[in-house]
Parts: C-alpha cells; sequence; structure tokens
C-alpha cells in the first residue's frame, strides 16, 4: 500500500511541476526554452485526446503482501543477506512456490516487493526469484499451465513498466510467456510511446517482436532527436524495414538549409521533448546517416543530399589541390571533376564561379560550356572572355590582394624537373587479360630475386569503400601492371599461381613504401592470393628510412630542404628528383587508362628498386649494416608478443604504454607569437582546433574521414605542428616529423587541452589575438560590413537559388556574440580591438552576387532578422562567407575558458 501511495504521490508533483512550468513560460525564456515548453504542453493535448489511464495503469493483483506473505519475506531476505544463491535459500524458494494456490501471482508479489525491484541489477533478489522461479516452473509447467491467463500477463506487463530493468523484463516475459500473445500489449505499448516514454516503449516493441506494427515516427525519429542512438542501432538490427526507411528521412531533414530548425519544427508539431539541438547541425547528422549506411550495408541511392554534401566538399578538394598545390594533371582533373559534380546542376554552376574566381576565366568557360551553363548564371570575367576572346587577359583574373605586386603573381612558376622512368615504354606491359596473366607468369620472374610493389586505387571522398584497380610489380627490366579492374577474381587458379610464385615466396625481396595500407587492399581484392606478408619477406623502404634516420653517419646523395617521408621525396633525396604525382588522383577505374597513367603507375613501382639500390650504397659506404637492419624489418613482426591470462577479479589498468615513448621536449626555448603558430589537429582534437582558433592559432582541423597521415603532410608542406589524442596514433605519427613537433593531449577536456598546447609550445597569446581567426575556416581575412550593405546584400542574397559553399567546413553561418540566438560557445570579434587580422572595407564584397572577393558566398540568411537593426556593424570572413557581429561574449571568455592564458 505504501507503493502505491508513493505512485499517487509522484503524480501529484508531475501535474504540480506542469503547472509551475506554465506560470515560468510567462517570463522572458530564450527561444529554445519556449520551443521546448510549447512541445510538452503539445504532447499532453495530444496524449489526453486518446489515452485512456486504465489501460496501463490498473492493475487487478493484490500486490501488498499478507501477514504470512511478510513472514516469509523477511525470513527469505534474511537468508539471502547471509548466504546468497545457496541450497538452503534455493530450497525455502522453491517449497514457497509449490505451497502456493498461484506461483504466478505470488512471484510477482515477491519481486514487486524486493527493494531492488525497480531498477534490479545482476545477482541481486529479484534477478534470484525470477532464475529460480523459470528453473521451478519448467519443471512443474503441467501442472500451473492453465494458471497463467491472458489477465494475468497483462498486469504483469503494468507491474513491469514500473521498473527499469531490461534484463529483468526479458526474463519475466520468457518466465510468463507473453509473446505468445504479443498482440495484446500492442496498445499499451502504444499509450507508453504516447506518454512520450520512447525509450521504454522501443525496447518493448523489440521483446515483444513488434516492430512492424510500429513506424520510425513512433519512436524511432523522437530518440534520434533525442540523441539515444544506441537503441535505434538496436531497433534496426531486428527490423531491417525500417532500416531504408529512417535513413531516408534523415538524408530528407539533411537538404534543409537548417537541419536545426527543421528538427525544431519537427518536435513541436509531434510534441517531442528533450531534443538534444547542439547535435543537429551538418556534420554530426551527416555521420549519422553514413554510419547507419555503412552498418546495414545500404545503398547510397537513398541518400542523395548525402552525396551532395559530400559531392561539394569533394570539388573544393579538387579546386584546391588543382590551383592551390598545383598537383593536378589535366586529364586527372577533368575526370575527378566529372566525378564529383555528376548531374548536380548547383554544382556546375558552382564550379564555373570557382574556377573563374581562382583566376582562370579560360577553363571556367570550358566548363561553362561543357556543362551548357546558362549565361546568365556566368561570372563576369567568363562573359567578357566569351564576348572578347583575344583581350587582355591579365585584366580578366581577379584583382590580387596587393595591388601594387600583381604583376608578379602572373609570372609563371618555373617548371619543375621530375625524375622520369629509365626503362622505356615498352618495358611496360599491362596485364588484362587471363592469357597475357598467363605469360607474365611464365616469363616474368625469371632470375629475379627483388621487386617493388604499389597499387593505385580510385581517390573516395567518403561514399563507397575503395576498390583496388590496379597494383604494380616491378622487376629490374619490366613493369607489369595488372588491371584489376578486368581481372577481377575470375582467375583464381592464376591468383594463387602469383601467390605461391611471389607473394608466399621468401626467396623474393617485395619493396614497398608504406605498404600497410597497400597489403590490406590486395587481400582484400584478391583473396585468392592467400598470403601472410609478416612472414614473406616484404620491406617497408619508408621504415627503413626513418630507422636511418637515427644514425647520422648514413647520407642519401641529395639534400632535400621541405617535403616529409613520402615516396616523392625519398626518391628526391636518392635520385636528385622528385616524383611528378600530377596522376595520382585520377579515376584509376575508368577503362581504357591513359598512358601518362600507365607510365605513372610503372614508376611509383619500379622507382622502388632504384631508391633501395641508392640507400644500400649509401649504407655500405659508411660502413653500416644493412644486411641486419633489413633482417631486423623484415622479421619484428614476426615476434607475436604472447599475451598473458590476467587473472579473474583483477581491474584492467590504465595504459601504461606512454611511457616507452615520452613526449619530447617543447622545440621552444622562448616565448611564441599566438599569431605565428601553426598546428594540425587529428579527428580526435575537432574542438580543440576551434578552440585554438579563438585564441588566433593558425589551426587546420582534419575531418572525420580523413586519415591520420593527413597530418604528416601538413606538418612537412605548412611547417605545422601535429596535435593527436590517441596513443597509438601518437606513437605513429611522431616518427615522421622533427622531435617536439607531435604534441600528445592528455586530457579529455577542451579547457585544460588548450593549456597543454600553450604550455608545451610557450605560446603568448594577447587579447589583441583573442577572436582573430574564422572558427569555421580559420581565415584571418575580414571585411567590415556596415548595416546599410549588409541590407543590401540581404535582398540580394533573396534573388539567388544556389548557394552551394565554399568552406571546407559545412557550419551553418552564425554570429557566435552572447546576443545570438544560436547558444553556441564561440563569439564574434569585437571591433573595439586592434585584432591580429586583415581588415578589408565593403568596397571589396561583391553585392551583386553576395559573395566576397574570394568567392564565398556570404551567409547573411543566418543573421537573425533583429540583430541586423542593432549592430552598425558586421565581419564577414572572406574565406568562407561566415559573419559575425560584436557581442558580450569576449569578455565572459576572457573570463572564463581563457582567463590565465591571455596575457
Amino acid at each position: 500500500m505504501s507503493h502505491q501511495g508513493r505512485v499517487r504521490g509522484r503524480g501529484r508533483w508531475y501535474h504540480s511541476k506542469n503547472i509551475r512550468t506554465e506560470q515560468v513560460n510567462h517570463t522572458p525564456t530564450t527561444i529554445q526554452q519556449n520551443q521546448e515548453s510549447n512541445m510538452a504542453l503539445q504532447a499532453n493535448e495530444n496524449i489526453s485526446e486518446w489515452h485512456d489511464p486504465r489501460c496501463c495503469g490498473l492493475i487487478n493483483i493484490k500486490l501488498p503482501l499478507d501477514e504470512d506473505g511478510l513472514l516469509f519475506f523477511s525470513e527469505l531476505k534474511r537468508l539471502w543477506t547471509m548466504l546468497k544463491k545457496s541450497p538452503p535459500v534455493i530450497s525455502k524458494l522453491h517449497n514457497y512456490f509449490a505451497a502456493s494456490a498461484n506461483p504466478f501471482v505470488d512471484t510477482l508479489r515477491l519481486l514487486y516487493n524486493c527493494q531492488d525491484f525497480h531498477n534490479a541489477k545482476a545477482k541481486t533478489l529479484p534477478m534470484f526469484i525470477i532464475e529460480e522461479f523459470k528453473s521451478w516452473s519448467t519443471i512443474n509447467a503441467n501442472r500451473i499451465s492453465h494458471l497463467l491467463t491472458i489477465e494475468l500477463k497483462i498486469d504483469v506487463f503494468k507491474i513491469l513498466l514500473r521498473q527499469n530493468s531490461p534484463t529483468l523484463t526479458k526474463l519475466v516475459v520468457e518466465v510468463f510467456r507473453m509473446v505468445e500473445d504479443q498482440d495484446v500489449f500492442f496498445n499499451i505499448i502504444r499509450c507508453v510511446n504516447g506518454r512520450k516514454k520512447y525509450k521504454e516503449a522501443c525496447q518493448y516493441a523489440m521483446i515483444f517482436g513488434l516492430q512492424d506494427r510500429f513506424s520510425i515516427e513512433d519512436f524511432l525519429i523522437p530518440l534520434v532527436l533525442q540523441d539515444k542512438l544506441f537503441l535505434v542501432d538496436d531497433f534496426l538490427r531486428s527490423s531491417p524495414r525500417h532500416q531504408a526507411e529512417l535513413v531516408i528521412w534523415l538524408d530528407d531533414m539533411l537538404g534543409n538549409n537548417s537541419i536545426r530548425d527543421a528538427a525544431a519544427d519537427y518536435a513541436l508539431k509531434h510534441g517531442i521533448p528533450e531534443v538534444k539541438y547542439d547535435k543537429m547541425h551538418s556534420k554530426p547528422w551527416k555521420k549519422l546517416i553514413a554510419r547507419l549506411l555503412k552498418m546495414f550495408k545500404l545503398s547510397f541511392d537513398l541518400t542523395p543530399n548525402l552525396n551532395k554534401k559530400r559531392n561539394e566538399g569533394a570539388l573544393n578538394f579538387l579546386l584546391h589541390k588543382r590551383f592551390v598545390e598545383n598537383s593536378f594533371g589535366d586529364e586527372s582533373w577533368k575526370e575527378m571533376v566529372q566525378e564529383a559534380v555528376g548531374d548536380e546542376e548547383v554544382l556546375k554552376k558552382e564550379l564555373v564561379h570557382q574556377v573563374a574566381h581562382y583566376g582562370d576565366p579560360a577553363e571556367a568557360l570550358w566548363w561553362a560550356h561543357f556543362y551548357n551553363v546558362d549565361k546568365n548564371d556566368w561570372p563576369y570575367t567568363v562573359r567578357m572572355l566569351e564576348e572578347n576572346p583575344d583581350g587582355n587577359r591579365a585584366q580578366q583574373k581577379i584583382a590580387p590582394q596587393d595591388e601594387e605586386s600583381w604583376e608578379d603573381e602572373l609570372v609563371e612558376p618555373e617548371p619543375v624537373d621530375y625524375h622520369k622512368m629509365p626503362l622505356s615504354f615498352d618495358a611496360i606491359l599491362l596485364v588484362d587479360s587471363p592469357v597475357k596473366f598467363e605469360d607474365f607468369l611464365d616469363t616474368g620472374f625469371q632470375d629475379v630475386d627483388l621487386i617493388g610493389i604499389d597499387c593505385e586505387w580510385k581517390p573516395s571522398f567518403g561514399g563507397n569503400a575503395n576498390e583496388l584497380a590496379l597494383m604494380q610489380i616491378a622487376t629490374r627490366k619490366n613493369v607489369f601492371v595488372l588491371d584489376i579492374v578486368n581481372l577481377g577474381n575470375k582467375i583464381p587458379h592464376l591468383w594463387q599461381e602469383l601467390g605461391k610464385f611471389i607473394f608466399n615466396n621468401c626467396d623474393i625481396l617485395k619493396l614497398g613504401f608504406s605498404i600497410t595500407g597497400d597489403i590490406h587492399m590486395i587481400r582484400q581484392a584478391l583473396p585468392d592470393l592467400n598470403f601472410s606478408p609478416k612472414h614473406v619477406g616484404f620491406l617497408d623502404l619508408c621504415s627503413l628510412w626513418k630507422h636511418l634516420e637515427k644514425f647520422p653517419k648514413v647520407k642519401l646523395p641529395y639534400e632535400v630542404q621541405t617535403g616529409g617521408p613520402s615516396l616523392s621525396t625519398l626518391v628526391h633525396h636518392c635520385l636528385g628528383r622528385p616524383l611528378d604525382k600530377s596522376e595520382q588522383f585520377s579515376n584509376w577505374e575508368k577503362r581504357p587508362l591513359r598512358d601518362t597513367q600507365v607510365a605513372y603507375a610503372a614508376l611509383d613501382a619500379y622507382c622502388l628498386i632504384q631508391a633501395y639500390d641508392v640507400i644500400r650504397r649509401c649504407c655500405d659506404e659508411a660502413g653500416f649494416p644493412f644486411e641486419e637492419t633489413c633482417y631486423h624489418l623484415l622479421t619484428n613482426d614476426k615476434q607475436a608478443k604472447k599475451k598473458h591470462k590476467k587473472p579473474h577479479g583483477h581491474r584492467k589498468r590504465p595504459v601504461t604504454a606512454e611511457k616507452e615513448i615520452p613526449q619530447a621536449p617543447s622545440p621552444h626555448s622562448d616565448p611564441v607569437s599566438a599569431d605565428k603558430l601553426k598546428v594540425v589537429c587529428d579527428t580526435m582534437l575537432q574542438g580543440l582546433g576551434k578552440k585554438l582558433r579563438s585564441c588566433g592559432i593558425d589551426s587546420v582541423i582534419l575531418e572525420t574521414n580523413q586519415d591520420h597521415m593527413v597530418c604528416v603532410k601538413y606538418a612537412q608542406d605548412e611547417r605545422r605542428y601535429i596535435l593527436t589524442r590517441g596513443y597509438e596514433t601518437f606513437k605513429m605519427l611522431q616518427g615522421y616529423v622533427p622531435s617536439g613537433h607531435c604534441l600528445k593531449i592528455k586530457s579529455d577536456d577542451v579547457d585544460e587541452q588548450i593549456k597543454e598546447v600553450i604550455n608545451y609550445y610557450k605560446v603568448s597569446v594577447t587579447k589583441e589575438h583573442v577572436f582573430s581567426r574564422c572558427q569555421a575556416c580559420n581565415g584571418n581575412n575580414f571585411v567590415k560590413i556596415s548595416q546599410s550593405t549588409m541590407n543590401t546584400l540581404a535582398k540580394s542574397a533573396e534573388n539567388h537559388d544556389y548557394s552551394a559553399s565554399n568552406c571546407f567546413y559545412e557550419d551553418e553561418a552564425t554570429g557566435f556574440s552572447s546576443e545570438g540566438e544560436d547558444g553556441l560557445e564561440e563569439a564574434g570579434p569585437p571591433a573595439s580591438r586592434n585584432r591580429k587580422w586583415e581588415l578589408y572595407p565593403d568596397e571589396k564584397v561583391d553585392v551583386g552576387l553576395c559573395q566576397t572577393r574570394l568567392g564565398a558566398k556570404i551567409q547573411v540568411k543566418a543573421i537573425p532578422k533583429p540583430l541586423m537593426t542593432q549592430h552598425d556593424f558586421f565581419y564577414v570572413c572572406e574565406e568562407c562567407g561566415k559573419v559575425y557581429w560584436d557581442g558580450s561574449h569576449f569578455g565572459k571568455v576572457m573570463a572564463g575558458r581563457l582567463q590565465g592564458i591571455v596575457q
């Protein structure tokens, strides 16, 4: 009786809580609080339309124990406390079941009166009672089965609704054979769901096998919005029908201009409380969709909006490779752009605009004709070139930042002298048919004891998994390019022969560079090779090169000032010229292959032998034990470390491997200004990267789908320090950069992580550095725009129906000030201080196209309309178009997260 009283009391408190909530809502609140309050009110209204409290609340069983029952239960608890699960306790409980008129009902009473009933865990009294009743009832099933009525099962379910132990629930459902009458419980589960208990409704639907009776709108979408994804995953595993439906809904949401606004509208309409709005952004949303696609092996055809977003990112990446790094060949550039753009009309227009703004109107004109883009959507420079193809090309380029030095920027860079293939093109043999494969096996490896192996596959921008397209095997006389696309696994017997002759042959030394990735692709694509790379003579020249750096007496013939541990850099050190990587990003699956592709692929394998010969000669000249070192590197992985079994009951100790590779001393002895430090944060430190930008530190942030090795490229090409979180990642990356240039972050707290970076690299942060960089794209060039100009831009933005982002990060543009409605923790750059940035007047923006001089769309639509009249000036990032404004958040951050950091 006392328990039932508590239940009624909790109901009265819940009602009074709602009344107080309604009263509070008359006071000023944030937008999010208003939304949640409105949703709660609407939720109560929706329930009252059809909910009958008797359907899940009225129980016909008298749950309190009578006097005899209380005496038995007291003795049972006393014995349980002393003896736990033991023969005397088991015997006493079984005797009680046998003497009961209805052991099902009496077992329920015992369970309900246990102190641990509401949150029963393993090895507690409620679990012991139900487990023993399961054993006893199985033996006595014929005698008691007639007592298990539908009415009793319904009461059992209503009692289960009062506790929160999924394990106990599953066991009770099994013992009381409730799944046999699953349809009876559908309305009760629907009632639970109607009271916004989505987690419980989802669990019961799975337990009773009623997944098909519910739609994704019932509780899957609410659970996604509440960020309770572990339940969503469990439900989808048990219900394939819902997998595609939910992914399609998620992708439709991704197509909105603001996922957060769309989620808020949906939650308000359906009365969903406790929505996690901090997850309602493009990046986590895309990550969720991609994870579900991969987990359930669904087709990417279901997600056109995800594909579009990824193609936008891919296009930006290709533009950077082409016009900033200048590392793209013409044919490869055109192939990959067509892959990225596809049939997206918006991307076709954006491509033309971006190429023109990178200063190549002729290339932009070619793409405009190729994609038949309407002339009304052409940039001015492209239209001018079309009308006057023989005019002054220099005037058709974008006005550079420095008017006095623009002529220097038009000077063509000196051509690079690349390493060339010493063999004739006839020595490169394309193996693309079974007949050629047999000839290759018969004649290719006579008197061969050394080969170079390399692989190629089409770049993937986060969509489908990479698939092996080519495998190159080089000898001293020939290079054999195996066409995996054409050969595939159609010839298993020939692949087995190749595995026997080469991959499982210890007498042939197999050279590679960072060969782990190639081996993984080979074994995945060609299982018939059937080899174990740890035992059959694979030598990674990258590992050998790193090992030799510890011995300064061994010097390679050529000094190279820049470049990291890449194959091109090693070839430069050994042979005096780098490799031409312009064909690297090619569509290697397209057939027929171009001659330039075949030549590039062949040289990547053959240069391994050339570099190996040079390294060997240099080691011999320096008296270095080359053979012993190679043997050590070949056999190092063979000695598998034995895993000692740990005694039961011992807790896993914290990871102590960090002691094996201690953090090197800081490379700085004197303070370094924040605007002089450049870092790259790996995928585990994306939050830290944005906070470092708020300190004025130049921070590149890896995307979630990027490999950690990309950090090395940034470190070498742009002289950046690497920041990583994981020990294994640190162990790998620190070997590629100088001592102290890779820092392992220890803390999980972002504020502490900032202090680790500041203290280790001795960074001096002043007030002038704070908020001097765009936290979205890392740029530090801003345009100061007046209120009148911003209003004009807002009107111009309404006239454009396409707005593909020019920024690598697809965060929605918002003013990160304390006055903004987003509630984010970033702040707009205050105008009253001299920031360490480049600030330009608003004459530098194209009002008609609503974009900066670098071609970035100004994200004016993201500014709340009330703020347009509250501020005299706004600040636009030139690189991504993000808009900021003055706010009071500066002082709060200085007194909070950056207290003790800013000097």
